[in-house]
């Protein structure tokens, strides 16, 4: 297994007041670009790669990792944070309750997640009375979970929902015996199947509709920095479009950023199962048609009050802009 993240894009951990990092950099100049994205893993190459694009744009793209996908809403909406991309659950979550914030693209459209299951959980049915690791109410592993409970007849109070930490975390969790299942990136389905730990769901079968991430930023910075957002989500595009054509250099670049070992094939396994179901979107469209899906289950789960129309929280108009700018 991997190292725990430690490198100058440190991942913070628990309240905003941890991340000092953070702290006093809200006043820099309108081309630096603080881009929040949770705990990279064998995905990261994906991810950070766009940040190499940014001075071909006048701009600059600051990584900052965070352990869990409610931290980074947090940090945005102190303004702490530019923008972020991750699981649009708590985005919408948050949006649904007044935070002013727009999904603006979504990189990861599909999701590469499953839910993983000890040696003596087989199946979704023996998993009643244990506990599932999750990164919090209302995250993606949360969500997935009730997805796939409600699909098999079974209720969310028939297991135990833990809070785990991020997605290698909780990975390490469940190989420890500190829970019996968790919901994570499909990039462990092959340490879990080498471990003689069973694999219960998979999103891109049993919870479809499901996204893995998605951009989003302020109303404050659509309206202030538009030109700047423009050539952000630009960055990010050419960025991404360059990863998903260079598979060898993704993997490396996932391998030194993640701190994996050379021998770890996470990289290469979500990088080719994203490639083999689409998940991934160059042009960062937005899919409202899983938004709103995604708004219902969390209505359904009284996660937010009620179900409301996700297009009042999506602005397209900057990405549309960005797709014009692109250099060749």
């Amino acid at each position: 297994m991997r190292d725990q993240v430690s490198r100058k894009n440190a991942v913070c951990v628990g309240a905003i007041s941890l991340c000092a990092m953070l702290a006093g950099t809200s006043a820099q100049a309108a081309d630096v670009w603080k881009f929040g994205v949770v705990e990279a893993k064998g995905d990261a190459g994906i991810l950070f790669m766009p940040e190499k694009f940014g001075e071909k744009y006048g701009i600059e793209i600051q990584m900052l990792e965070f352990a869990s996908s409610t931290t980074p809403v947090k940090a945005l909406i102190s303004g702490q944070l530019d923008a972020f991309t991750t699981s649009p659950s708590v985005s919408l979550t948050a949006m649904s309750r007044g935070a002013k914030l727009k999904f603006i693209g979504c990189n990861w459209p599909g999701a590469t997640y499953t839910l993983y299951g000890a040696p003596d959980v087989k199946t979704l049915a023996d998993l009643k009375g244990k506990s599932v690791g999750i990164s919090g109410p209302g995250s993606m592993p949360d969500l997935f979970t009730r997805v796939v409970l409600d699909k098999a007849g079974m209720k969310p109070a028939d297991v135990v929902f833990a809070n785990a930490g991020g997605g290698s975390d909780r990975f390490k969790s469940l190989l420890a015996g500190v829970v019996k299942a968790t919901a994570t990136s499909s990039e462990f389905e092959p340490e879990a199947q080498k471990r003689g730990f069973n694999i219960l769901a998979q999103a891109h079968k049993d919870a479809p509709n499901l996204s893995r991430n998605c951009l989003v930023t302020t109303d404050k910075i659509i309206e202030t920095r538009r030109d700047g957002l423009v050539k952000f989500l630009a960055a990010n595009i050419d960025g991404t479009r360059y990863a998903m054509s260079h598979r060898e250099e993704t993997i490396a670049l996932s391998t030194k950023v993640a701190k994996l070992a050379p021998e770890d094939t996470s990289p290469a396994f979500i990088f080719d199962e994203a490639t083999a179901q689409k998940n991934i979107d160059p042009d960062f469209g937005i899919p409202t048609d899983k938004l709103q899906w995604i708004e219902g289950v969390l209505a359904a789960s009284d996660s937010v009050d009620s179900n409301m129309d996700v297009k009042a929280f999506i602005d397209d108009k900057p990405r549309l802009d960005a797709l014009k700018l692109i250099k060749p």
